[in-house]
C-alpha cells in the first residue's frame, strides 16, 4: 500500500476467563498434579483519528455455553465501555474462524472483515467433514462469513499483506489452515497481535506447543515470524494469556482493558526468554 504510514493506540479488551487443567492447553505432557490454568479471551482494537479496526470478535453466548464457557460481559458491552459502536466500525480483521474469534459478524453491517482465503477454505472445505477438525470452528459462524461475502463484505487476502496504513496481515498457518498475525504501527514502534500463533507465553519458552494443530511446522514456524514482525521493538502480545492483563498499563475508562500500544510495565516472558 503506497501513502504515508499511520500509527495507532492498540487496545487487548477481555471478556472471558476459563480455568482448566494445564494438560489441556500443551501438547507434551505436563506433571499430573500441576494445577489449573486460566485462558483469557480477548478482542482487539486498532484506532486513529482516522479510524477504528477491532481484531476478532469473540464468542457469542450460544457457541459459549455449547463448550462451557462464560462470559464476563458481552463482547459488544466491552466494545462499548472503550467507544466502539459496532455500526461505526468499517474494517474487521479476523485472524482465523475458530468460535471464539468471530461471533458477532452480523453485529457489524458496515464493516469489511479481512481473512485469509486459506482460511475459509478450510473452514469450508473437505477438512469440516471430519468432527476432530472442525470442534472449533462454529457452523454458523462460518455461514454469517459466507452470507457476508454474498454482500462484498468481506476482503480475501493471500499472505502477506498491509491492508491499512500502518497495518498489516501475516500469514502463519499452523493452529488453524489460514491463520494471520497483525502488525500495527505505534508511536512506540511496531508491536504484533500474534492471536493464537501463541496462546499463552510459555507456549514458546517451553516449546510445548498448543493441542489444536493443522500443522506442527508451520505452527512452530510461526513463533518465529512473530518475532521477526515485532523484532523492533520485542512488543508481541499472545492471543489468550491472562498475564497481559497485568503486564500491560490499564486502560482508564475499563478495568478489563488493558493499552497494548503503550510499553509494558515490566519484561515480558518473552522479552526475557530473548534477552532483550
Amino acid at each position: 500500500m503506497n501513502g504515508k504510514s499511520e500509527t495507532y493506540e492498540v487496545l487487548a479488551v477481555e471478556y472471558a476467563r476459563l480455568d482448566r487443567p494445564s494438560r489441556d492447553f500443551y501438547l507434551f505432557s505436563l506433571d499430573p498434579h500441576e494445577g489449573p490454568r486460566t485462558i483469557a479471551y480477548y478482542m482487539w482494537v486498532v484506532r486513529n483519528e482516522n479510524r477504528t479496526v477491532v481484531v476478532d470478535l469473540g464468542f457469542d453466548r450460544r457457541s459459549g455455553e455449547a463448550r462451557g464457557r462464560t462470559l464476563l460481559r458481552e463482547p459488544m458491552e466491552a466494545l462499548a465501555a472503550v467507544g466502539v459502536a459496532a455500526e461505526d466500525v468499517e474494517t474487521v480483521i479476523i485472524t482465523h474462524m475458530h468460535y471464539d474469534h468471530v461471533g458477532h459478524g452480523p453485529a457489524f453491517p458496515n464493516a469489511t472483515f479481512i481473512l485469509q482465503e486459506r482460511e475459509i477454505a478450510y473452514c469450508t472445505g473437505k477438512a469440516m467433514g471430519y468432527a476432530p477438525l472442525r470442534r472449533s470452528f462454529d457452523v454458523e459462524h462460518v455461514t454469517d462469513m459466507i452470507r457476508a461475502n454474498y454482500r462484498s463484505q468481506v476482503k480475501f487476502v493471500d499472505g502477506d499483506v498491509e491492508v491499512l496504513p500502518g497495518i498489516s496481515v501475516h500469514l502463519v498457518g499452523g493452529h488453524s489452515g489460514g491463520l494471520q498475525a497483525v502488525q500495527v504501527q505505534t508511536e512506540n514502534g511496531p508491536m504484533v497481535i500474534a492471536s493464537d500463533v501463541a496462546h499463552f507465553y510459555d507456549i514458546v519458552t517451553e516449546q510445548n506447543p498448543f493441542t489444536l494443530i493443522v500443522s506442527l511446522p508451520e505452527m512452530c514456524a510461526g513463533w518465529d515470524r512473530i518475532f521477526e514482525l515485532g523484532a523492533a521493538t520485542g512488543f508481541v502480545v499472545p492471543g489468550h494469556d491472562p498475564l497481559v492483563s497485568k503486564l500491560y498499563p490499564r486502560y482508564s475508562d475499563d478495568e478489563l482493558t488493558v493499552v497494548l500500544s503503550n510499553p509494558p510495565l515490566e519484561k515480558t516472558p518473552w522479552q526475557i526468554w530473548k534477552g532483550e
